[in-house]
């Protein structure tokens, strides 16, 4: 069994996966929310998951931390513990001070001589840039003024410096790479004229060569799984681009889209994407291991669902949505 870790806001990237691509994992991993209150110490020997590192609150990081300690303490196996897995902006410190990344990330209030061109973002969501690229301090400045309270008063607001991954024609590529504890499976390789990329914009013969060759060759491996190493991360996903051959990290979500969504996926790229899943499939059955479908978690999933429906009604009334 593999227990999973995840805030209630952003279930869906597992939920979604079992539903459309998975189905029969479905009985093989169980989800709790860290919002719920209490938490079910679950004690039965599993997998656990830490995801959403970077979305806990400062109170559900120390319960996170004292449960992953818990069940260390025991001898089950914990992948991202808490008190180690970086958020993206200290993972883009190590990151730097590792040689890895040229480019640098700051808090706004502690901006420093930022090299320009620049954009800014919440670190800690996975919404991609606040706006297009920003080339002068002026301009920096003006940017700053004109956002929103809510946005302005983040605490979470940062300046990343622009790092240029274009090819010879002028396209972006956007590789991405899944860790399952010690399974490491390409994912995608997008490609776009544009450098925010959330998609797969760009879809020809060329496009899906170069994907084919990453998913099927993926020359990155060693330094994909270095990176994870330095990183501590043992579950989610690398997103990055590559610059005069070398790797430029743009972030490791760990509870990242597992797979896209089915409707809508260009046909030249649905091959290519049903094989990355039959190796995840194959990832995340070696790390459940034989420990799965037992009558004890049959009977702590039934119980945690019906108590679970009483607590979402319940904070429906109070709801904090997540970035």
């Amino acid at each position: 069994m593999i227990v999973y870790l995840v805030t209630a806001d952003h279930a869906y990237t597992l939920n979604r996966y079992l539903k459309e691509w998975a189905p029969s994992l479905s009985n093989k991993i169980q989800t709790i929310f860290y919002e719920e209150k209490p938490w079910d110490w679950l004690e039965l020997e599993a997998t656990y998951v830490f995801s959403d590192i970077e979305r806990l609150t400062p109170t559900e990081m120390l319960k996170a931390i004292a449960y992953a300690e818990h069940l260390s303490s025991l001898g089950f196996r914990v992948l991202n513990h808490p008190s180690q897995a970086p958020v993206r902006l200290a993972l883009q410190s190590i990151l730097h001070e590792a040689g890895i990344n040229p480019f640098r990330m700051f808090p706004v209030a502690e901006l420093d001589k930022p090299v320009f061109p620049v954009f800014l973002r919440l670190a800690n969501s996975h919404q991609g840039s606040i706006g297009d690229l920003i080339y002068s301090r002026d301009e920096l400045d003006r940017r700053l003024a004109s956002l929103d309270g809510k946005i302005a008063h983040a605490e979470d607001l940062v300046v990343a410096e622009y790092c240029d991954t274009r090819d010879s024609a002028g396209r972006y590529t956007k590789f991405s790479v899944m860790r399952v504890g010690d399974a490491f499976v390409p994912r995608h390789a997008f490609s776009s004229e544009h450098w925010m990329l959330k998609s797969a914009d760009i879809v020809d013969e060329e496009s899906i060569t170069k994907e084919h060759e990453f998913l099927h060759r993926f020359p990155q491996r060693v330094a994909v799984e270095e990176i994870f190493t330095l990183a501590k991360i043992d579950f989610g996903r690398i997103d990055f681009g590559m610059q005069n051959d070398e790797i430029r990290v743009w972030e490791i979500n760990t509870n990242p889209t597992f797979m896209p969504a089915k409707k809508g996926l260009h046909p030249l790229r649905a091959g290519l994407i049903g094989q990355t899943n039959e190796w995840l499939i194959d990832a995340l059955i070696a790390l459940d291991g034989d420990i799965s479908g037992s009558s004890q978690w049959q009977e702590i999933a039934n119980r945690h669902e019906r108590k679970r429906k009483v607590w979402w009604w319940q904070r429906k009334l109070f709801r904090r949505k997540r970035p």
